[in-house]
């Protein structure tokens, strides 16, 4: 009984201490090798394959392996080509890309340019605009100095106030209060006013 249990102990030693890990240790390998991309079965035949007993056994599968293996090289190949191509266009497009980004910079550095030509012919414009405006009030208000007190007085009323001020406070004292004594009551009441709050 008691070398049975021996026996019987050494077995159960020897299966749970070294034949489960083996298994568990081989088929976790496997796995790894599995996933880091290494063929663990394509190895494994290929080992089985040079044995001589078992060559006969996997005869057949070899030479579908070796086909398998030559259309795989070829897929690889045409994916390598693909991969080559893509990679030229893309960097064609992003030549183009930084072609065109530098055209657009080009381009916007001329739009402000142009920009600050228009403003300044703009302001050129504003300033030839206000000096022939000066100019045009100058000639009138000289042309109101000549005119008689009477005639001044029936056209001043018709223009807006800002034209009737202008040309009342470019005229000396006398005439101004010769057009205002030749006003209605009304208009005169007006542009004295208007000219009591220039004077401010």
């Amino acid at each position: 009984m008691e070398s049975e249990k021996k026996e019987y102990g050494k077995f159960q030693w020897f299966f749970f201490v070294i034949f489960i890990p083996f298994i568990f240790t081989v088929v976790l390998l496997g796995i790894i090798f599995s996933v880091a991309g290494f063929d663990v079965l394509g190895k494994t035949k290929e080992v089985l394959t040079e044995a001589s007993l078992v060559e006969n056994l996997f005869n057949k599968k070899g030479e579908d392996q070796v086909v398998n293996e030559k259309t795989g090289k070829e897929q690889d190949e045409q994916q390598k080509e693909e991969s080559e191509k893509l990679q030229n266009t893309l960097e064609e497009q992003t030549a183009m890309i930084d072609a065109l980004e530098k055209d657009v910079s080009v381009k916007e550095k001329e739009i402000q340019k142009l920009n600050q030509e228009i403003k300044s012919l703009q302001t050129q414009i504003e300033s030839l605009n206000s000096a022939e405006t000066k100019e045009n009030t100058v000639d009138l208000a000289k042309l109101y100095e000549n005119m008689s007190s009477k005639k001044a007085a029936e056209i001043i009323p018709k223009l807006n106030n800002d034209e009737a001020l202008f040309i009342l406070t470019s005229l000396d004292d006398t005439q101004i209060a010769d057009i205002l004594a030749k006003m209605t009551v009304d208009d005169a009441v007006k542009f004295t006013n208007l000219l009591a709050e220039n004077s401010e």
